[in-house]
């Protein structure tokens, strides 16, 4: 199955930096190579993805390779070597019924107005080769206007972590 193209929206341009004007993008190592990172691509998220609670702040960049433009990386900014590589989803139309993201946002304090719901990918190697699936039962669901993310397990059990893409 492969994933719908959705709309991206943009994140709310960060607050003005006291004092001064801030640099519109900055370059961080990561474990893909060096990405360019602009400042209203950062997403806080308080609690840190699921396993990761010490990870609060992140990016959202394209990955190097353009072969791959259908996935963004989650990067942490406190750890080069923390990044997640994800699928956007539309909140109507994609693999995740409307009703369940509302739920989310509404648990996660996030208006259901227009989220940005992100799809971690995991990639394994199978008997049949590279194998690559998407956690539609844990979305990372994002407020674009505020910023601020949140990993959500979905009341919905029949979502699975392993959804083939």
């Amino acid at each position: 199955m492969s994933l719908p193209q959705p709309r991206m929206p943009g994140l709310a341009a960060p607050p003005a930096v006291a004092g001064g004007a801030h640099a519109e993008t900055i370059v961080v190592e990561t474990r893909f190579g060096p990405v360019t990172i602009s400042r209203n691509a950062l997403i806080d998220m308080p609690q840190g993805p699921l396993g990761f609670a010490q990870h609060r702040s992140f990016a959202l960049t394209d990955l190097p390779n353009p072969r791959l433009s259908q996935f963004k990386l989650l990067q942490s900014l406190s750890d080069a070597a923390v990044s997640f590589v994800v699928a956007p989803s539309g909140r109507d139309g994609g693999p995740i019924a409307a009703a369940d993201i509302d739920e989310a946002c509404a648990a996660g304090g996030m208006a259901p107005a227009d989220p940005l719901v992100l799809l971690i990918v995991t990639v394994r190697s199978g008997e049949a080769g590279i194998v690559m699936s998407v956690n539609l039962r844990a979305p990372v669901i994002v407020d674009p206007e505020r910023r601020v993310g949140r990993q959500m397990v979905l009341n919905n059990p029949g979502y699975s972590v392993r959804h083939p893409i």
